[in-house]
């Protein structure tokens, strides 16, 4: 075996790539030619110089490449005649559906020249048989993403742009103009194709379900109860592809290819597993975390091949600049993230364990690597995992040992069942046995989910604790392999940084919102435990909608605004309580409070409860018909409040007279929603 070229070589690079991507990012692009030149100049000047001189140079050089990678891929401006042009057409690239409708991810073919990605909504019924790949055209309504109809702290527009979606709309007629021959459609398909096998078995539909997504990642017919046990109990990484399914699959053809290796050159075996792992990678449809195993794989087998040694970490940081290089806005990807962070920690940390692990009896030392492989991974992903999804779950170790132990068993089964199916033969005996077991590892997680505090909902995470987190883990591992005093000193003191601005920089939390509805007026207040514990929140729900409809909204804001509302405490707890009235004390994040009055049909303004007290809030709402002055005369409120629901052309007519003819304060809610840290500016904003 000859030696290594070097140890690490992408790090600098890498380093110098994303540095370059994030500084495009908030200054723009002129500074790119400068860094450029700047770094051949060392390059080429690194024998006169010394020699740190040239890891320093191909920094500056790729910080130029990330810069202009990321000016070449800048989002698109989308002008408002192409907003207001009423029918759009393009290629459909994602398509879900759920209980509000259907969601298309749509890329425009404008003859303009402007190729923008647009997140359409429409009805059930609307858009059946539309598949991604498909050629549609459409007339609605295209407007640039807002933030002002979601709850406070959600960044709906930062969301929508990490994924490229520049335009949002409403369409109710969408018409199949043809069919697209792109990479895109033809995943989709090979994806559908082999689900419809495992569909076709005589599989249970949970079994089918679970095997579509850990297989191929088909994953859109998992039930919401199955991902929040999963995503409870710790192992919501196991639903979605990624180097986990890559390495079993990986295990999965050495087994099936070890004759290969017996009969012809190892290097044939090789070869057939890199191409096996990017027609799989094909049919994820290129997603992040398995393209970075297909690679890192690749450079495995291409070492063997060549000869070469390879060394994990550096495999790793190749395959995270070539990603970046053909997707930079990968890099705000949240799935993007952790799966790097768990592979990171994992081959940072694995290579000290293992010296002790090997001491320890043979019987145990699957069981702790695999415990030392999960705190690893949690040690990288935890932090971050809490800061986008809110929940941090307590017995992660005690799901996952045994789900490491069936997941492979239940895919090689999987993959088994999926040849017999397309060779015409419907394998009962190991269907039957791929349910038990499925149903074994089911019951499983579940038992976690139902032990007491399984998980820790509501975390609020900001992003400078989570920052100063990160540079106290870098520290630690900077520690854990130089084992320098100056490093676990540096360690020492960061360590008592980091929990103190983690435990003073939380987020200013809202006490109550109103909510963007067109048809309804809800106010979703939230009444915390003594203890301050947001998972034992009592949430309710004070809304204008008859029974019915407020059950389904209930529905729907526990899953919409789950930050805000927490979690209940057990599976029959709901975790949104309805009330009904028309008085409310509110809250402001200042320590005051106001008392508002919804005002939805006429007889309230006769209410004798109104006399007492000053009415800080006067919401008018559908349902009421007659004039503010009215209102302001039978409740003297502080302030008038126009709620989204009353008719558009009622609500300007009502809007511009209160402005013209009263001095009264007046919000109106049909573009924006209200919560406690409005409370004490409404004035500023009427001035």
């Amino acid at each position: 075996m000859r030696p290594p070229l070097s140890y690490v070589p992408a790090l600098f690079p890498l380093v110098g790539f994303i540095a370059g991507m994030l500084v495009c990012e908030m200054a723009g692009y002129l500074w790119i030619p400068v860094v450029m030149i700047s770094g051949l100049a060392l390059i080429v000047a690194r024998r006169r110089l010394p020699v740190w001189t040239l890891p320093l140079g191909g920094m500056l050089l790729f910080c130029g490449l990330g810069g202009a990678d990321m000016s070449y891929n800048r989002l698109p401006e989308v002008t408002d005649d192409f907003l207001s042009r009423g029918q759009w057409s393009g290629e459909v690239l994602e398509i879900s559906e759920n209980d509000r409708g259907i969601h298309m991810v749509v890329r425009s073919d404008d003859t303009t020249g402007v190729v923008a990605d647009m997140l359409v909504h429409t009805l059930h019924g609307v858009a059946d048989g539309v598949v991604p790949g498909d050629i549609v055209s459409f007339r609605g309504t295209l407007d640039r993403p807002s933030n002002d109809k979601v709850a406070k702290g959600v960044d709906y527009v930062g969301i929508l742009a990490r994924r490229g979606i520049v335009a949002t709309g409403f369409s109710e007629e969408i018409s199949v103009a043809g069919h697209s021959d792109s990479w895109h459609y033809l995943s989709w398909r090979m994806r559908r194709e082999a689900a419809s096998l495992l569909m076709r078995s005589s599989l249970s539909g949970e079994a089918c379900q679970f095997l579509a997504a850990v297989t191929v990642g088909e994953d859109e017919w998992l039930s919401p109860d199955t991902r929040e046990a999963f995503s409870a109990a710790g192992v919501a990484h196991v639903l979605a592809l990624s180097g986990l399914h890559v390495g079993i699959l990986v295990m999965i053809l050495g087994f099936l290819l070890f004759p290969l290796g017996l009969l012809w050159d190892w290097r044939v075996r090789c070869g057939v597993v890199i191409a096996a792992l990017w027609i799989y990678a094909f049919l994820s449809g290129m997603s992040a975390s398995v393209t970075r195993a297909a690679l890192m794989a690749s450079m495995v087998c291409g070492g063997i091949i060549l000869q070469r040694p390879y060394m994990s970490f550096n495999g790793m940081l190749v395959s995270e600049l070539m990603i970046l290089i053909v997707s930079p806005r990968q890099l705000w990807m949240p799935g993007f993230q952790m799966s790097y962070l768990a592979v990171g920690c994992i081959l940072l940390v694995m290579p000290v364990v293992l010296p002790w692990v090997r001491r320890a009896p043979w019987c145990m030392r699957w069981l702790l690597l695999t415990v030392a492989i999960s705190l690893s991974a949690m040690l990288g992903t935890g932090m971050i995992a809490m800061y986008y999804f809110d929940i941090f779950p307590v017995y992660f170790l005690l799901a996952n040992i045994p789900v490491a132990m069936i997941l492979p068993i239940v895919m090689a089964g999987g993959i088994a069942v999926m040849v017999c199916e397309a060779v015409g033969s419907d394998p009962v005996w190991l269907c039957s046995v791929v349910d038990g077991i499925y149903d074994v590892m089911l019951r499983w997680i579940e038992l976690i989910t139902s032990l007491p505090d399984s998980a820790i909902y509501g975390v609020n995470i900001t992003w400078y604790a989570m920052v100063s987190y990160y540079v106290t883990l870098c520290l630690g591992l900077v520690a854990l392999w130089r084992r320098s005093v100056g490093w676990w000193i540096s360690l020492a003191v960061m360590v008592p940084v980091t929990v103190f601005v983690g435990g003073v920089t939380s987020e200013e939390e809202e006490q109550w919102f109103i909510p963007h509805d067109a048809y309804f007026t809800t106010i979703i207040c939230r009444m915390p435990s003594d203890g301050g514990d947001v998972s034992r929140s009592r949430v309710e729900m004070l809304t204008t909608a008859p029974d019915i409809a407020a059950e389904s909204l209930r529905d729907e804001y526990a899953e919409r605004y789950r930050k805000f509302v927490g979690h209940p405490t057990s599976a029959a707890e709901q975790s949104i309580s309805i009330v009904r009235g028309n008085t409310v004390v509110l809250p402001a994040c200042d320590g005051t409070t106001g008392r508002l009055v919804i005002v939805n049909h006429d007889s309230i303004l006769s209410a004798p409860c109104y006399d007492e007290g000053i009415v800080d809030c006067a919401l008018i709402c559908r349902g009421y018909r007659g004039g503010w002055q009215t209102v302001v005369d039978s409740l003297r409120p502080c302030r008038i409040l126009l709620s989204a629901d009353i008719p558009k052309r009622r609500h300007m007519r009502m809007l511009d007279s209160i402005l013209s003819c009263s001095q009264i304060p007046v919000i109106s809610l049909r573009d924006v929603t209200l919560s406690s840290s409005d409370l004490p500016d409404i004035f500023k904003k009427i001035e």
